[in-house]
């Protein structure tokens, strides 16, 4: 299957921004636009082919690369900002498009907490505790915290942004001392931009995207 990509290249410095587009061949398709750029944070555009799936992804150094954004296309454009607060100098980006669903991205896979990295601590889940997150193409989210199955909504904002719903709905088993049922619903409350890496998720959270969640695919 061909995949057709876009490239962006971005580069930020003191005092100086500079804006690089590369576009390989796609049939149909546009180069990726830069939409806007202030701070920390990257805004771009790009030509969304109705009925096809979209992969916005980032690189550090054009060698290794991760997927920041998801899309199912409707034909509109798409609007992509990276929520991620900690950026490189230097950042490229690139659009994958397949006519088929993507089976290695964010969706439509069961991801288990591995820690919570928060200023310099790192909280990990006791020995025997499960806190996973599944995400479908509806909307839905389902898991475990802990002892308790939960369920809730989400939406992806501009691609990068995972918003959970107001709340989640779960069972009602009172979990051991020392779980952190309540740490991982107040985390996802607050995320922010994502990157999966193939089977290694990082969900950024915090007032300014400054913490992550570091989770990994259950087998």
């Amino acid at each position: 299957m061909v995949l057709k990509f876009h490239l962006t290249a971005l580069t930020c410095q003191t005092a100086c921004l500079l804006a690089l587009a590369l576009a390989a061949p796609a049939l149909g398709q546009e180069a990726s636009k830069i939409h806007s750029f202030k701070a920390a944070s990257v805004s771009l555009q790009f030509s969304s082919s109705d009925g096809d799936y979209h992969l916005v992804q980032a690189s550090r150094d054009l060698q290794k690369w991760v997927t920041v954004g998801q899309y199912s296309g409707n034909g509109k454009p798409a609007q992509y900002q990276d929520f991620r607060s900690k950026l490189a100098e230097t950042h490229f980006y690139r659009v994958a498009t397949e006519p088929e669903p993507f089976l290695d991205a964010l969706l439509d896979r069961e991801w288990k907490l591995v820690a919570l990295h928060e200023s310099d601590e790192i909280i990990r889940p006791k020995t025997g505790r499960k806190h996973t997150l599944n995400l479908d193409r509806k909307g839905k989210v389902t898991g475990w915290n802990d002892c308790n199955r939960y369920f809730g909504s989400f939406k992806l904002e501009k691609g990068n942004w995972l918003k959970f719903g107001k709340g989640f709905g779960s069972t009602l088993m009172l979990c051991m001392p020392g779980s952190l049922d309540f740490e991982f619903f107040e985390s996802l409350k607050t995320s922010k931009g994502f990157e999966v890496d193939g089977d290694k998720l990082k969900l950024y959270y915090g007032d300014n995207a400054e913490y992550w969640m570091e989770f990994r695919e259950n087998d």
